[in-house]
């Protein structure tokens, strides 16, 4: 399932009061609308178009079923909003820290920040120079990398463990280890989500 609509350049960022990702509309934390988007003003070359499938060709039956499951299981952001498209992104952050050693909380950590950021969308786009699932900006390195979820998640686990040295994040509540990462203008919101990341790492470990 393929959706490709165009949606302002400068108001897409997780940091906003106003969000849009992906069809969703989100005014603050744990608010979420399944608005359509209607066509903006795109006369001036103010719009930039985004499809909710980043093209790997990579989402499988069990995406699908998955997705089915966690949209009657989750209870903020993503409830009734998970597709195969965001289930196989999840997969990707949860089976990074598979590989790393990682328990269910690192990844938890790291899908509340994506829900957060992009609602689990690879956003090619984003606020300046943010892009991909956590909205890295270019010092994490290049366009390409960051808009690969594991080049991506391995990157935000590195930050992880150079902010919180020692495996100490697990002594901190999600949210803010989330924070520490991202350093965000809207702290709070990231605690919000770990509820539902934790159900959709738990599903998916």
């Amino acid at each position: 399932m393929k959706f490709t609509g165009s949606i302002p350049k400068l108001t897409f960022t997780a940091t906003s009061s106003l969000l849009l990702t992906s069809g969703l509309l989100l005014a603050g934390p744990g608010t979420a609308a399944a608005d359509t988007l209607g066509a903006p003003d795109c006369s001036e070359d103010t719009c930039v178009t985004l499809a909710s499938n980043d093209g790997s060709g990579e989402d499988t039956d069990a995406d699908e079923a998955a997705a089915e499951a966690l949209n009657s299981e989750l209870n903020d952001d993503m409830a009734g909003h998970m597709t195969d498209d965001r289930v196989s992104h999840a997969r990707e952050v949860v089976a990074t820290a598979q590989e790393r050693g990682m328990d269910q909380q690192g990844a938890t950590i790291a899908v509340a920040t994506v829900i957060v950021e992009t609602h689990l969308y690879n956003n090619p786009g984003g606020d300046r120079d943010s892009v991909g699932l956590f909205q890295q900006r270019d010092h994490y390195g290049s366009h390409e990398q960051r808009l690969d979820p594991s080049w991506a998640t391995a990157a935000f686990y590195d930050e992880m463990d150079r902010v919180y040295p020692g495996g100490s994040w697990a002594d901190e509540p999600i949210g803010d280890v989330a924070q520490g990462v991202q350093r965000s203008a809207y702290p709070d919101r990231y605690q919000h989500q770990a509820n539902d990341a934790e159900i959709i790492v738990k599903h998916l470990w």
